[in-house]
């Protein structure tokens, strides 16, 4: 009876032993698997949280880049305005001996001609205002500052001033100075006032979200000239230097362009921030993404993913806390055979009710997860079945081949993720899903692996995502109102016709139209039936032009069309045509209808002539985009000139022709 006593106090000994093996055990796997879950959760929240950094700072600079043109196209389009107003003042006697009411003229035609300018003025060398639109008495700006640094420069660049308080408006200005001299001699200055709520408005047109911003300081002391912020709250003071430490920080790195992440001192919002140099000019333009409204889709996505990650782990946990009191039961039925059957059979229902609450988890309805084997579905839970819109069981033992929209999207997934698998790490990627009515998905893929041929992949729908994204980009190169391309689009397209390879008869054909009389419709009838005037006449001028040609809207009623390459007849008749609908009455959604024209410049690229040395004197030289543009521009001021409602090509240039790549 010792002997048996013995023998089962040494097996419960071992028993026990093992039982306290099997705790250790225990207990290092769910820390395994518990650190396991952590990694692969902050790896893709990293990933995540970096793209959305990425997308963030992208979005910011796209808005800067594009308010960067704009500002700097106005600004010279003030400067060109004002420079051909000097020549024709030379022209005409020169300032000195041009009658005054000829010259006041002058001014208040060359003012209707810039936007957003409060005036136009004219003094002579001791600072006295003799001539300006609007009209003045006259007063003397020998004390103003940019009046002495006008007559201390000598170099032909026009100088930018303020902000600063316009002594006629008591408005908050910008001063684009041009010193006048005659030969060789400070003779006075010309002067535009730009008010900075110009540049407010400007801001206005873009697709800002509420809290995102928009501002416009000057180069070196950083003051505030425009800002605008949607949804309310500060907008900061005119004048105001008040900025955040790593502004300064990223501005002394690169001055001409960066982005950067910082709490704006003005509001207290933390944004992530782009910049550019307005190029040819001291100022530099801010735009900034919210970030409380621009992370909000990755802090849900963080949420659902750590709480599928803690689900798992809590389960995977209570499994295993379930098989060690299993083995504390197989324990005491040493003592009693009947004790241990009831106790197994309840270990056992409630391993198979863990189990149930498992599989539940992994066929959750947020996030699609499969299981691979040389790329055939071994396992799949019913999110991703709902995702690609199949039933229960309809994907068992599908290839992935099938799930794919083309064999290209399917050797790309191979060629991409299968190697860096085959390392043992992680990947991701986004690729294209077909679902089962044919439609095709937008899905972000994770893949992990299993063994040599098994693989482990997490499936979430992103193509809300996508889209949004497509959308942002059609807004960064479309004009808001017309949806005609805009200029940053326009210059693209406009480098690309000139590098089609093309016959020595074909041109490229450059058209940049203004409207005469849209002013007057506008004042009249108000800006909406304004911009219903500027819609219907971009639709008809699109309907007149070919696939490959382009219509492009570059500001207010400014519009240029690019055609070719053609041979140089055919662009006269698609131009003539684009004229004639302009010309045509427009009938708006009230019943009212009016009528405008079109002043048009024309500056046309040939191809080089074969036969020609290249060091000919009279081989055409070659133009870039940006050159052909201001030409035109030019040449539409000159038509102006000569009385509105015509076209006129540009000239006083040897022949063009533009680089064929």
């Amino acid at each position: 009876m010792g002997m048996h006593h013995s023998t089962a106090q040494s097996l419960v000994d071992r028993v026990a032993l093992k039982r306290r093996g099997l705790l250790r055990w225990l207990v290092l796997t769910n820390l395994g698997v518990g650190l396991l879950l952590g990694a692969l959760v902050f790896g893709v929240l990293l990933s995540s949280q970096r793209t959305y950094e990425s997308r963030a700072r992208d979005m910011a600079e796209r808005l800067a880049g594009i308010a960067q043109l704009n500002i700097a196209s106005e600004l010279s389009q003030v400067d060109a305005v004002m420079r051909a107003t000097l020549d024709d003042l030379q022209r005409r006697g020169g300032v000195q001996h041009m009658p005054a009411a000829e010259a006041q003229v002058l001014l208040n035609d060359r003012l209707r001609l810039l936007q957003g300018v409060e005036s136009l003025q004219l003094a002579d060398a001791q600072g006295r205002l003799r001539w300006g639109a609007p009209s003045l008495d006259m007063a003397r700006i020998d004390d103003r500052e940019f009046f002495q640094q006008a007559m201390a420069s000598t170099g032909d660049q026009a100088l930018l001033a303020g902000p600063l308080r316009s002594s006629g408006s008591g408005r908050w200005v910008l001063m684009v100075v041009r010193p006048v001299r005659i030969d060789g001699r400070f003779a006075g200055t010309l002067h535009a006032t730009l008010g900075v709520d110009h540049f407010a408005q400007l801001f206005s047109h873009y697709d800002l979200n509420a809290r995102d911003a928009m501002a416009l300081r000057t180069q070196g002391d950083l003051r505030m000239v425009a800002r605008r912020s949607p949804g309310g709250g500060q907008q900061g003071e005119v004048g105001t230097t008040q900025v955040s430490q790593p502004l300064r920080e990223a501005l002394m790195q690169d001055p001409a362009s960066g982005a950067f992440v910082s709490q704006v001192p003005i509001d207290g919002e933390t944004r992530t921030t782009a910049y550019r140099a307005v190029s040819g000019w001291p100022l530099v333009v801010f735009a900034g993404v919210n970030n409380q409204r621009y992370f909000q889709p990755w802090r849900q996505q963080m949420l659902s993913v750590s709480l599928v990650a803690a689900l798992a782990w809590g389960l995977i946990a209570a499994a295993t806390g379930a098989v060690y009191r299993f083995a504390l039961r197989e324990a005491g039925a040493m003592q009693s055979i009947a004790t241990h059957v009831q106790q197994q059979q309840r270990s056992q229902q409630r391993i198979s009710d863990l189990l149930q609450e498992q599989s539940a988890m992994l066929n959750n309805d947020l996030v699609g997860m499969i299981k691979l084997e040389d790329r055939v579905l071994t396992w799949r839970n019913r999110a991703f079945e709902s995702m690609l819109g199949y039933g229960d069981g309809e994907l068992a033992g599908r290839s992935m081949r099938e799930l794919y929209p083309d064999e290209a999207e399917y050797e790309r997934v191979g060629r991409e993720a299968y190697p860096t698998l085959a390392t043992g790490s992680n990947c991701r990627l986004q690729v294209r899903m077909r679902c089962k009515n044919g439609q095709c998905l937008w899905v972000d893929l994770n893949g992990m692996p299993l063994t040599g041929t098994e693989s482990f992949w997490m499936a979430v729908d992103v193509t809300a995502t996508r889209q949004m994204h497509e959308t942002l980009q059609h807004a960064a190169f479309h004009d808001v109102l017309t949806q005609l391309p805009n200029r940053a689009l326009l210059l693209q397209r406009l480098q690309h016709s000139l590098a089609q390879p093309r016959q020595a008869a074909e041109e490229v054909a450059v058209c940049y139209l203004d409207l005469d009389g849209f002013k007057a419709v506008n004042d009249a009838l108000g800006h909406d039936a304004g911009d219903a005037l500027l819609v219907q006449l971009a639709r008809r001028m699109a309907g007149q032009v070919r696939d490959s040609d382009t219509v492009a809207r570059i500001g207010g009623d400014e519009f240029v069309v690019v055609l070719g390459p053609m041979p140089a007849d055919d662009w006269r008749r698609v131009l003539d045509r684009v004229a004639e609908v302009v010309n045509q009455p427009v009938t708006l959604g009230d019943g009212r209808t009016v009528r405008v024209g079109a002043s048009v410049g024309v500056s046309v690229a040939s191809a080089l002539r074969s036969g020609r040395a290249a060091n000919d004197d009279r081989s055409p030289r070659v133009v870039s985009p940006a050159e052909l543009l201001s030409q035109a521009d030019q040449a539409m001021l000159a038509a102006k000139r000569a009385g509105k409602g015509r076209w006129r090509l540009a000239d006083g240039a040897p022949p063009m022709v533009a680089s064929q790549g």
